[in-house]
């Protein structure tokens, strides 16, 4: 039983480990995210009353790429405490398990120590 929970674990511990999550925008999205940066700023100027601004697509491009790229460390450092949070709750798990099996095995050891000792008397109760 202990061996298949240390597989489990290590399983487990291995995904983790493997599995790369993607946290990074593509070029089409950080295009779109431009794109609907720039539509943003044209309607909230249409709707002020004011004239069409002059927009540098460019500079534009920079801040929502430099945008992106908080965003993304962000999320990295999210991700690392959250791979820690489930090691710690997976690690809690399996020694509480590991310590269910040493107390079930105590028991049956204590049980079988019972089953063999000679069974009493009424007699020698009373």
């Amino acid at each position: 039983m202990r061996i298949i929970i240390i597989i489990i674990f290590i399983g487990i511990f291995g995904l983790f480990l493997i599995a790369q999550i993607p946290v990074t925008l593509t070029s089409n999205e950080v295009d779109a995210a431009v794109s609907d940066a720039i539509a943003q700023v044209e309607n909230a100027a249409e709707d002020a009353g004011e004239a069409k601004p002059q927009i540098d697509e460019d500079e534009v491009t920079k801040t929502v790429e430099l945008a992106v790229e908080q965003l993304e460390s962000k999320q990295k450092r999210r991700l690392k405490f959250l791979f820690a949070a489930y090691l710690v709750i997976w690690l809690a798990i399996m020694l509480y398990v590991l310590r269910l099996g040493r107390q079930q095995s105590k028991l049956e050891q204590r049980l079988s120590q019972l089953e063999q000792t000679e069974p009493i008397s009424q007699e020698e109760v009373e």
